[in-house]
């Protein structure tokens, strides 16, 4: 165990580590004077630090191949999939459904269910993987006859739960790793590049889409989010969550207001979870925000980097799909305190309040460092064997 432990890898775990110990702080500090007891969110805060640096823990001394083996695979597709439909029964919460609430604490599947797909698709894309140099036509003929579109169904009842939340944040971001690990696995770059220009030019002329529609005035939760995204001058109490968060980074400055003397975090509602980034800025400053966000860039970059180096198909998937998935979860949630991107409800990794993410994260971690601990393992070779010795070094 202490052996595995050197070959830990200090470009993930100091990042995540510091990030972890960061959002502990932002989160007391973002309920002080705000709706929220402060010390019963720091200890809240911190407990879920614990059990996710657990998770990390046990996921790091994980056998990779108990995570691929089908019953386990089955096993977690199924669960994720009736906390999902659990959660969708259950009382919507700030016009949304998706939560799950028991003793105290909330539960949002939807955080397992990004990760538990990672698993699936880098398991299954490893196992049916696209035909170098073939056609899209002949690649689904291919799969169609290795029985790979009876694996969907699972995946596309979790989607379809996501979409009838509604939470379109993470179905862009599940949609958008799915699509990375496909292009991952040998799929036609051109394709890929097709599917995102069909979504940005979506996202350009969302204007133009809500006038044609008449949806200015609907009820509907989802659609009144791209309606002030749009314009949030157009109703100020629906939008007033980005108006005040560009008064927070604007009175941040540079250099902040100091830790915990926001101005603007009793007005911002979900503070602590959903614009901690918000009152970060206005509390520590854009140079420490920077430097926050050059910290998550590490840590992602560095994911990439190992996949790159990764020999084993899945393995280098997974890396991948974690590292999408940070990069998205960041974008999300900083576009839409930005006024970049609607609002959708996405924390930030490893700082905004809530257990769900932060612990479904840190097992991914632990086990993105459990497959770059395997892959620095030395061979012991023996010293007369110099054949060996050269083709090591190779």
């Amino acid at each position: 165990m202490l052996k595995k432990f050197q070959r830990v890898d200090y470009w993930i775990l100091v990042p995540y580590a510091t990030l972890s110990v960061l959002g502990i702080v932002m989160v007391f500090s973002a309920t002080q004077n705000a709706y929220l007891n402060p010390l019963a969110s720091f200890l809240k805060q911190a407990l879920f630090v614990l059990i996710g640096w657990a998770g990390a823990l046990l996921t790091f001394h994980l056998n990779p191949k108990v995570a691929r083996r089908p019953k386990v695979l089955n096993f977690l597709m199924v669960t994720t999939l009736i906390l999902l439909v659990i959660a969708r029964l259950a009382p919507a919460v700030n016009g949304a459904h998706g939560w799950i609430n028991f003793g105290g604490f909330t539960l949002q599947p939807v955080e397992l269910a990004k990760i538990v797909l990672i698993i699936y698709f880098a398991d299954l894309l490893t196992k049916k993987p696209w035909v170098p140099r073939s056609g899209i036509f002949k690649q689904w003929r291919h799969w169609a006859a290795g029985h790979f579109f009876s694996k969907l169904w699972l995946p596309g009842l979790m989607l379809v739960m996501v979409i009838i939340m509604p939470d379109l944040g993470n179905l862009f971001i599940t949609m958008a790793v799915l699509s990375c690990l496909l292009l991952a696995s040998g799929v036609s770059w051109k394709w890929n590049i097709v599917t995102m220009l069909f979504f940005f030019l979506v996202l350009l002329f969302l204007p133009e889409l809500i006038s044609l529609l008449h949806l200015g005035s609907t009820s509907n939760y989802a659609i009144r989010r791209l309606t002030n995204f749009v314009n949030p001058w157009h109703d100020i109490d629906q939008s007033r969550q980005l108006l005040y968060a560009y008064y927070a980074i604007s009175h941040g400055g540079l250099f902040g207001v100091g830790l915990g003397n926001s101005l603007l975090k009793p007005y911002l509602p979900e503070s602590n979870t959903d614009f901690i980034m918000a009152v970060t800025a206005e509390e520590l400053g854009a140079i420490l925000v920077s430097i926050v966000l050059m910290m998550v860039f590490l840590l992602i970059g560095r994911l990439i980097y190992l996949g790159i180096k990764q020999k084993n198909q899945f393995n280098r998937l997974f890396m991948f799909g974690l590292a999408t998935l940070l990069l998205m979860q960041t974008f999300v949630n900083l576009g839409g305190v930005l006024g970049l991107l609607p609002i959708t409800g996405v924390v930030f990794p490893f700082i905004s309040g809530g257990g769900s993410s932060f612990v479904f994260f840190s097992a991914a971690i632990g086990f993105a460092l459990n497959l770059s601990a395997k892959n620095k393992k030395r061979k012991v070779l023996d010293p007369q064997d110099n054949a060996a010795r050269r083709e090591l070094k190779r």
